[in-house]
């Protein structure tokens, strides 16, 4: 249905490195997800939400998630998208996706933490207003 789509094969053009970013170097590709929070507008100029999850999956799939799920919601403060590997991850990659996903934790525990001390706001990283930071200037790079 999107494949032909032009804007379609341009979001996996530039969604397939975001995602392969999110997994842990030496997690052999396994675990994790990807979250976008953009405007209504700027779903709208992608094609709309079902495009872009289409691209979505489709980016993952390019890296293997064969089991994902992908979800989208309009909200009133934008649309919300995103995709998650749910494959079972294999013995050989455990300790490393494990070390990952805490890490990510920990990280976004103490920036709150932070941010809650001092009262200044700070992105918490990999969350969605960073990774729509990143999304959009990959997108820019790709004209």
């Amino acid at each position: 249905m999107h494949a032909a789509d032009p804007r379609h094969q341009r979001l996996i053009a530039v969604l397939a490195p975001l995602l392969a970013r999110t997994c842990p170097q030496d997690g052999g590709g396994y675990g994790d997800a990807y979250e976008l929070r953009l405007t209504a507008e700027e779903v709208e100029d992608l094609g709309g939400l079902a495009l872009l999850r289409s691209a979505l999956r489709a980016a993952a799939r390019t890296l293997g998630w064969s089991r994902l799920e992908t979800y989208g919601v309009d909200t009133a403060g934008g649309t919300v998208a995103g995709v998650v590997d749910r494959r079972q991850v294999p013995d050989e990659s455990a300790d490393a996706v494990d070390r990952h996903r805490q890490a990510r934790m920990r990280a976004a525990v103490e920036m709150v933490a932070r941010n809650t001390a001092d009262g200044v706001r700070r992105a918490v990283p990999g969350s969605g207003t960073l990774t729509a930071q990143e999304f959009r200037a990959a997108l820019a790079d790709r004209g």
